[in-house]
């Protein structure tokens, strides 16, 4: 099932982001600070969390994302990720596909993402490709010398 997160479920958000061995301790506070904001948003806070939750009401996945800010309905996808124990299972494609069905309702022309090259990241990017992500760029030594960032797009309507 899918829904919003609650202010419960942040701990194991959190849990969820360190054990995929993809995200350091900053990055995960990173999702921490962006938690709170949801929580408790300022006007300038439009981004949106959801959880996939199992059987036993436990959070096994969740993303976030949001508006492009100076854009025509664009938007971004912050976050999705998959506890490690239930990946390969269906579960971020279902988030994924929540995310664009959203986004879509809100009039979205693209979602963007961006993530690492490294080798850790290699499984995410052959995610983004399956679920039908167009590879845009490349930036070498990005996010530190000898890792860059690779740039995803994914349009719904050309206009």
């Amino acid at each position: 099932m899918i829904e919003p997160p609650q202010p419960d479920d942040v701990p194991e958000i959190e849990r969820i982001a360190l054990a995929t061995g993809a995200f350091n301790p900053n990055e995960v506070a990173i999702v921490r600070e962006m938690l709170d904001c949801y929580f408790h948003p300022e006007p300038r806070d439009d981004h949106t969390f959801v959880v996939y939750r199992n059987g036993t009401q436990a959070v096994v996945g969740f993303a976030c994302y949001g508006p492009t800010p100076l854009t025509d309905r664009i938007w971004d996808l912050y976050w999705i990720c998959v506890d490690r124990a239930y990946q390969k299972n269906g579960i971020g494609r279902v988030l994924l596909r929540q995310v664009e069905q959203s986004v879509c309702e809100r009039g979205a022309r693209a979602i963007y993402l961006e993530t690492s090259d490294s080798a850790v990241y290699m499984p995410a990017r052959e995610f983004y490709e399956r679920n039908g992500y167009q590879f845009l760029a490349h930036i070498d030594n990005f996010y530190a010398p000898g890792e860059g960032k690779v740039i995803y797009r994914k349009v719904f309507r050309r206009e």
